[in-house]
Parts: structure tokens; C-alpha cells; sequence
């Protein structure tokens, strides 16, 4: 029973860390910027290529890793990953490094991702503790980026930060050990004698589910909306509204609308059900996105930031849920990984698209896409049974 809890805590402290990791870049790339010689949008949005390789590589080596080393082994192994790549961004390296550092991490954190959502689904009331996780991810997204604000503000050279994210590594490895040492199998005490013989799912039979394949390319814009919006935010605030050093905090007030929505709105969303819940919920992150971009206030900008985190809130752990339901036992580590991987692909490649962009046509960029993204988002979610 103690390594059951710990397995639970585990995961929860890799929620917090990949949190505390993808929360911290958005207010560190003015700063970052500055530090490396007032590197460009697009050299600087390279961190997000970085990141992008990373999650695709583990997209297409999860599910063979997941059957040569189980769940317990590729848990651990990831958290090693991301925990080398901090300590080596501390180490303040040339700027291409802290690219190809993030390509270590992102790889490290997409296994991660993978198996900590594969074995909360496979519990006893996996929605709601789904749902508390991916809130303790968005507790963690939501204090870096104020941290990071406050450290920037007291002259801390940027790449120093990353000691923080290899404290988190560091933790959340130690309880890992603890729950599930360094051993395979899924832990989840759900295997009945059909499902022993269901062995994991290969890739191609996993991508061949019409349900799997909608909740990809779905998933793939949600994460890539969340992580433009957190990591450019500040940027724009900054230069289009003037919001000095004080825009550093829009990230967090993301955050923090992010994570309370995952936990505020699982009455409504159960009430609803989940195909009209998530549908509503994109349709008002889309409407906050049109008043960031057509309101010149900041500080309307910036409750409207944190109220479009507190809509898209539910969104992820809703699919994550929906997929463990609607596709057999044994498809689960290859769906679960293909979301967090490719789902974490869209969160690389579409901030590197806005970064790249914002270096032709400046920062106000940014709204017109999220805008965009949020109504395929609404689109694709009706391709979901």
C-alpha cells in the first residue's frame, strides 16, 4: 500500500516538475534574449524546435520502450533526461546548446507524460484523479513563471533559473524510486486474465483508431494554444501594451486560471457532458483571445489571459479520459503516448510558428493564430465520439 501511494505521489511530483519546466521559458525569453546578445524571435522560438524533436522522437520509441522496458523503467528514465538537460542549461552554454537541451528534455518529458497519464487512467476514479494531477501540472506551470519574474527582476542570469527545474527532477526521481523502483509492468492491479494476453498495442494498430487519431490532431492544437499563449504572452504584453516587468506575471495568471479551472469546472463538465463541455469551452478561450487582441487595456489583457486558462482548464484531462474509455486496454500506453507526444509536438512546433512570424510581421501576431487554432479546436473535437 506505501508503494501504491508513492507510485500516486510520484506522478504527481512529475506533474509538477513537467509544470514547473514548460512554465518558466515564456517569462524567461525576454530576459534570455537579452542575456544571449538580443537574440531574434525566431532564433530564440528555436528552444521550441528543440523541444518538438524531442517529443517526436519519444513519440515513435515509446510504445517499443514501453514493451522492452515497462512503465517503472521509462518513468524513471525520463526523469533522467529531463534532470540532464536542466543541469547543463545551468551551466549558462552557448545559446544553440540550450536548444538542443530542450530536445533532451523534451523527449525525457514526453515518456514521462506518457506513463503518468497511462497509470492514473487505470485507477479507480481515473477522471477526477486526472484531473487533480493535471491541476498539480498547472500549480507548477503557474509558480515558475513567477518565479522566474521575480529572479529576473533581482539580476539573476537567466540560465541559472534551471537549478530550480533540477531540484524539481531531482525530487520527483527520488519518489519515483520509491514507488516503483526501477521495475516493469503498468502497476495499475486492474489486469484481469484477458488482458494479460493484451499485450501493448503496436503503433501502427494503435494509429489506425479512427478515436485515437481525432483526439491527436485535437489534442495537438490544444497544447499548442496553451504553450503559444504561456510562452509569448509576456512578449506581448510587454511591447504591445507596455506592461513592463509586470507582464512576466500574465504567464502565471495563466497558469493559475488553468489549474483552477480543472478542478472549478468538473461539476459543470459532468453535468454537461464531455463532447458540449469541451466544445464551450473552446468557444470562450476564443472569445478571451479576441479581447486581448482588440482591447488595448493591460489589465484587461490580462484577466482576460488568466480567464482563457481557467476555460481551457478541463480540456486535456477530459480527452485523456475519453480515450482510455472509448479504445481497448492494451491500446492504452500507445494512445496515451501518442497524445502526450504528439500532442506535446503541436506545443513545439506552433510557439516556433509564432515566434517565426513574429519576426516578419511583430508580436500582434500571436492573437490572429491562437484565434485560429481555437476554431479548429472546435472543429476537431466534433470528429471525437
Amino acid at each position: 500500500r506505501f508503494r501504491a501511494s508513492a507510485r500516486v505521489v510520484g506522478c504527481c511530483f512529475v506533474a509538477a516538475s513537467a509544470g514547473w519546466h514548460d512554465g518558466c521559458i515564456g517569462a524567461l525569453i525576454p530576459y534570455l534574449q537579452v542575456y544571449y546578445g538580443g537574440v531574434s524571435d525566431e532564433k530564440v522560438a528555436l528552444v521550441f524546435i528543440g523541444s518538438f524533436t524531442g517529443y517526436i522522437l519519444a513519440s515513435l520509441l515509446n510504445v517499443t520502450l514501453s514493451n522492452r522496458l515497462g512503465l517503472g523503467r521509462l518513468i524513471v528514465l525520463g526523469a533522467c533526461a529531463q534532470g540532464l538537460a536542466s543541469a547543463v542549461i545551468a551551466f549558462r552554454p552557448p545559446f544553440i546548446a540550450i536548444a538542443i537541451c530542450y530536445a533532451v528534455a523534451g523527449f525525457g518529458l514526453a515518456l514521462q507524460d506518457a506513463q503518468f497519464n497511462t497509470y492514473i487512467a487505470r485507477l479507480p476514479g481515473a477522471p477526477t484523479k486526472l484531473g487533480v494531477v493535471h491541476a498539480i501540472y498547472g500549480i507548477g506551470a503557474l509558480l515558475s513563471p513567477a518565479a522566474a519574474t521575480l529572479l529576473m527582476r533581482a539580476n539573476l542570469p537567466p540560465p541559472l533559473f534551471y537549478l530550480t527545474n533540477l531540484a524539481w527532477c531531482i525530487a520527483s526521481l527520488g519518489v519515483l524510486l520509491l514507488g516503483f523502483g526501477f521495475g516493469g509492468g503498468d502497476f495499475s492491479g486492474r489486469q484481469t486474465e484477458v488482458e494479460a494476453d493484451d499485450r501493448v498495442a503496436s503503433l501502427k494498430t494503435v494509429v489506425s483508431d479512427r478515436v485515437v487519431w481525432a483526439a491527436l490532431m485535437f489534442v495537438s492544437l490544444y497544447t499548442g494554444s496553451e504553450t503559444s499563449e504561456a510562452g509569448w504572452i509576456v512578449s506581448f504584453l510587454m511591447r504591445e501594451r507596455d506592461g513592463g516587468s509586470m507582464s512576466g506575471y500574465a504567464s502565471s495568471a495563466f497558469y493559475t486560471g488553468l489549474t483552477s479551472g480543472r478542478v472549478v469546472l468538473l461539476p459543470l463538465t459532468a453535468v454537461l457532458n464531455d463532447k458540449r463541455a469541451v466544445t464551450l469551452y473552446a468557444a470562450l478561450a476564443l472569445a478571451m483571445q479576441v479581447v486581448v487582441w482588440t482591447s488595448p487595456v493591460f489589465l484587461v489583457d490580462f484577466i482576460a489571459v488568466a480567464a482563457c486558462g481557467f476555460v481551457m482548464g478541463p480540456v486535456y484531462p477530459v480527452t485523456v479520459s475519453l480515450v482510455t474509455k472509448a479504445t481497448p486496454h492494451g491500446y492504452h500506453p500507445g494512445a496515451l503516448s501518442l497524445m502526450a507526444s504528439v500532442g506535446q509536438s503541436g506545443s513545439a512546433f506552433l510557439p516556433f510558428l509564432v515566434g517565426t512570424l513574429a519576426e516578419s510581421f511583430g508580436i500582434g501576431a500571436l492573437q490572429p493564430v491562437l484565434i485560429a487554432m481555437f476554431a479548429l479546436m472546435i472543429l476537431l473535437w466534433q470528429l471525437v465520439p
